[in-house]
């Protein structure tokens, strides 16, 4: 990790550790794992200024206890496994009443799949076939379902939406969104899909950081 990112994450701690219940130090070792969960305790210590990788280590494991960090996994790249198309669903009932039908016949059928195949739903299609990231329930302006993931091509995205969702469950509206790109990926900005947008809308310099961020604060608060 380059110092400069390093000192920008130790400020990034700082900020969110005032609205969080977390101090500075675990903030900062949270953030840095989340960019880089190989890191080890020693390479942790070094960052934070510790004596030893023992102190580091020492609350890795409280955060760990405490239910602070689940658990540890990987990132990996979708679209050199052979998933190139990210794949947005929102999925609207007429009704609440009618999600809610929609919803348990949901929960009835992947209780069923984890006892018969597994955790991960994936499910077929004539060429190929698309596996589930995320499906969220959410209340708000309106009641709907998101399903994201990943699928094998666009088009194997679109069977599985217009045609296994839609003959599953006949009373839901469907929209289908393929993801373009990222700016922002787990919390992270995407410093290489920045630059590439850069590049193609022919932007030289951006505004100091200061200016941008007094920016974001207008727009927030002026709404």
């Amino acid at each position: 990790m380059k110092t400069q990112n390093m000192d920008k994450t130790k400020e990034i701690a700082e900020t969110i550790s005032e609205f969080s219940s977390l101090n500075e130090t675990d903030m900062h070792i949270l953030l840095t794992l989340m960019e880089n969960g190989k890191m080890t305790n020693a390479e942790l210590a070094k960052i934070l200024e510790f004596k030893d990788g023992n102190s580091a280590a020492y609350h890795t494991r409280a955060m760990q206890k405490d239910g602070v960090i689940e658990r540890y996994t990987i990132v990996p790249d979708w679209k050199k496994i052979g998933f190139p198309t990210e794949f947005i669903i929102l999925a609207e009932a007429e009704s609440e009443e009618q999600l809610f039908e929609i919803e348990k016949k949901h929960v009835i059928s992947v209780d069923e799949y984890a006892s018969k195949r597994g955790d991960i739903v994936i499910t077929p299609t004539i060429s190929g076939c698309i596996i589930l990231q995320n499906v969220y329930h959410c209340f708000g302006d309106k009641t709907i379902a998101i399903l994201i993931g990943r699928a094998t091509s666009d088009q194997d995205a679109a069977v599985y939406c217009k045609n296994y969702l839609v003959g599953r469950y006949p009373d839901i509206k469907v929209s289908l969104l393929m993801n373009k790109y990222k700016t922002i990926s787990d919390f992270y900005i995407d410093e290489h899909a920045i630059q590439k947008l850069k590049e193609f809308f022919q932007i030289e310099k951006t505004g100091k950081s200061k200016d941008t961020l007094e920016k974001l604060q207008e727009m927030v608060f002026d709404k």
